[in-house]
């Protein structure tokens, strides 16, 4: 312990650890006001980043998207024009009746989004955490199902 503190001590007082615990208050409330106030930034730069693909989408003629598979010898290629999450990727390993099976992601164009799973989607919804990736996310919640 500190000089001071173990001098207030022996004085009887105790006015730093008074001071110390103020001061830790005062710190944590502002902490949580510098979160709060963030919040509304985070919102607001989320919407614009939906804003952008959700306009190229609109604007498409046809807003399909490619998947592809291409197979060599005993190796296939699935290719998709954004991220699939992982969960998808294991799913179409699983699913291929060949033993070495690829996903390429961001092939066939590009559709600028992270592609979760409808369950990674709920999990989400039920957690109230909302996760940038998820956000930006333009397919039906079912289109891994697919």
């Amino acid at each position: 312990m500190p000089t001071l503190y173990l001098h207030e001590r022996a004085c009887g007082r105790n006015h730093l650890e008074k001071l110390d615990r103020q001061n830790k208050r005062e710190i944590e409330g502002y902490i949580r006001n510098i979160h709060i106030m963030e919040q509304p930034t985070r919102l607001e730069t989320n919407l614009e980043l939906l804003k952008k693909p959700q306009g190229r989408h609109d604007a498409a003629a046809d807003p399909t998207i490619e998947v592809h598979a291409l197979r060599i010898g005993n190796v296939l290629l699935v290719t998709f024009p954004g991220e699939p999450c992982v969960e998808v990727g294991l799913r179409i390993k699983r699913a291929s009746p060949h033993r070495f099976t690829f996903i390429a992601g961001y092939t066939n164009g590009y559709i600028y989004y992270y592609a979760p799973a409808a369950e990674q989607l709920q999990h989400q919804l039920k957690t109230g955490g909302y996760a940038q990736e998820d956000c930006d996310c333009l397919p039906a919640p079912a289109w891994a199902q697919l």
